[in-house]
């Protein structure tokens, strides 16, 4: 028989036309995957405020998950968008990344865009408390560039 959709649940990393929802990118753009890179090295119980991963000026930017591909400790973290609003009410724990001890994409849905030009906002805050080593992070900012397609020619 038919096979009910609204029963399947949305896969978090699929982009939203896999998922049956909406075009994967709107007419007269073309999205091609990226991911943005944050790496940092924290000292113990350092805390970091204005950092930001800046959106190349080439295309605007669709965020579609965060991934957590690497720490050497326990961390908090909130993000703000390109008008510097934030994506959480507080600090998210590093656990939030992980399934056990394995990274796990932590899916933006819907998808957020950051213009061309701006930037991801971070805040970060140490929290394992080593004085020996550093705690050394690194998030991806999985998603697409998003690039504007020149207009056709008559």
């Amino acid at each position: 028989g038919r096979v009910n959709m609204n029963l399947i649940p949305p896969n978090p990393n699929g982009t939203p036309v896999l998922n049956g929802l909406v075009p994967e990118f709107p007419m007269g753009y073309i999205d091609v995957s990226f991911d943005y890179v944050y790496d940092v090295s924290l000292t113990a119980l350092q805390q970091l405020r204005d950092q930001s991963v800046p959106i190349h000026t080439d295309s605007d930017f669709v965020m579609r998950a965060i991934i957590l591909s690497q720490a050497t400790g326990a961390f908090s973290i909130r993000f703000n968008d390109s008008q510097g609003y934030y994506l959480s009410s507080g600090f998210m724990l590093s656990a939030n990344f992980l399934s056990g001890t394995v990274p796990y994409p932590y899916p933006i849905f819907p998808e957020l865009l950051f213009p061309a030009g701006s930037r991801i906002g971070i805040e970060i805050n140490e929290l394992a408390g080593n004085q020996q080593a550093p705690n050394v992070i690194q998030m991806l900012f999985r998603g697409a560039k998003r690039y504007r397609l020149p207009a056709p020619r008559r």
